[in-house]
């Protein structure tokens, strides 16, 4: 095929092929965090409620850090496409990857203070503690896989460090049943299993791809100041964004712990259903991170264009397929994590919302994934920032605690959030798409 002419189905293709194990490996890595809400409401309701609030103070710490590191494929990427060679930043990588694990590491167990201070009540209390303390630990594990991940996808191979999260997202679930209630041979730990299992595997996963990566092992160990600064300047704002979405959520899901515990349980439901939709339209973002930014490299426009136009349209189309399965058999979803009745009939009231705001979820990440390709992430930080902070958050604060609504207030605002988001940054493509082609 001629390097400057690319057919839409041809492109659809190779972002489909390129997205599909990286689809699985977030699924997989989403189902970590899945296994410990399915254990703990199979365990109690408490354990449930508690889980999803320990895990709503680490999130804004740990998974925004790993914007840091967001940008290596796509900056790889572009090395490629300008026809350098990337192997040689391997162990830069590395080193980077455990200077973001040990900021992590340290602001995840300072968040242990902060329990008391928001005060959930004793029992939850202890319960969300134990539970940062232990899991803390694994931002070694989660800061190292995702940096070797990153160096892979930048050339294109991502089936190995995806069937590492998948296999992971297995043994997670097992080992987590067994530390929890105490069986195959393993101690009881109750709650505090959930959070060994979840060390364990995210230690076990990033260690085994580290050892699989030995063939780049013997390249130079020289760090690369000049690339790590570079990851910085383009991966702050990612972080930004990712601070300002996930904060949203963990928000949103703090102010629901201020009601019953079957909404607080309904609501952590919700938000791992609709973080377990939004896995496909990330990895699509992913995916076209890379091509984009090879293509830019390559000072090819026309295909920045046409990997942009397929990836939106294969995200939209998966979302499109999530919202009406939730729109339409919301009890089946929610029966698969718990029995609990009135747990449920709060879960449907959310899922309805989950359902709806599915397509601008899926049409802002693809889009601020195609931006990322190109080093422009200021704009997805401010938009993000804008739609959440200046009018969601405020909007459902003022439904759920003033209108009456309770947590399905805080949804509605989250919904309205991602669609002024989406529509925000589809203004910034179409602006910046006109500048590429002046060039």
């Amino acid at each position: 095929m001629n390097n400057n002419i690319l057919k839409r189905p041809e492109a659809l293709k190779q972002i489909l092929i390129f997205a599909a194990p990286i689809i699985f490996g977030q699924i997989g890595l989403m189902l970590i965090g899945t296994g410990d809400m399915i254990i703990a409401g199979r365990y109690s309701r408490e354990c449930l409620a508690a889980i999803g609030l320990a895990i709503a103070i680490l999130n804004p710490i740990q998974i925004s850090l790993l914007g840091l590191q967001f940008p290596i494929g796509s900056i790889l990427a572009q090395k490629r496409g300008q026809g350098e060679e990337v192997y040689s930043s391997y162990w830069t990588i590395i080193f980077y990857s455990l200077l973001i694990s040990s900021l992590s590491g340290v602001l995840s167990l300072l968040s242990y203070f902060l329990v008391p201070l928001i005060d959930y009540g004793t029992q939850l209390n202890s319960i969300i503690q134990k539970y940062i303390l232990i899991t803390s630990f694994s931002s070694f594990g989660i800061c190292l896989y995702q940096g070797i991940k990153e160096f892979y996808q930048s050339e294109e191979k991502t089936f190995t460090a995806n069937l590492i999260a998948i296999v992971a997202s297995v043994a997670n679930l097992g080992l987590n049943y067994a530390l929890v209630f105490g069986v195959w041979g393993f101690p009881k730990l109750n709650e505090e299993g959930l959070a060994w299992a979840s060390l364990t595997v995210r230690l076990g996963m990033s260690l085994t791809l580290f050892f699989m990566s030995y063939k780049f092992w013997h390249h130079s160990k020289k760090i690369d100041w000049l690339l790590i600064k570079k990851f910085v300047k383009v991966g702050f704002p990612i972080t930004a964004s990712l601070f300002f979405e996930i904060m949203a959520f963990c928000s949103v899901t703090l102010f629901v712990g201020r009601f019953a515990e079957d909404q607080i349980a309904a609501n952590n439901l919700a938000l791992n259903v609709g973080s377990l939709a939004f896995m496909i339209p990330l990895s699509i973002s992913s995916a076209v991170a890379v091509k984009v930014g090879h293509a830019y490299g390559e000072k090819n426009y026309e295909r920045i264009k046409i990997y942009s136009q397929v990836s939106l349209f294969a995200a939209l189309f998966f979302a499109v397929l999530m919202g009406l399965s939730f729109y339409l058999f919301p009890h089946s979803v929610l029966s698969f994590y718990t029995e609990d009745v009135a747990v449920i009939e709060w879960g449907k009231k959310l899922l309805f919302w989950v359902a709806c705001f599915q397509l601008f979820d899926g049409a802002q990440i693809t889009l601020s994934g195609i931006l990322r390709g190109l080093n422009v992430t200021r704009p997805s930080s401010i938009a993000i920032f804008i739609g959440y902070w200046i009018i969601g958050i405020p909007l459902g604060y003022y439904l759920g605690f003033h209108g009456g609504m309770q947590a399905q207030g805080f949804w509605i605002g989250l919904a309205l959030s991602l669609a002024l988001v989406a529509l925000m940054l589809s203004v910034v493509m179409k602006n910046h798409m006109r500048e590429l082609i002046k060039i």
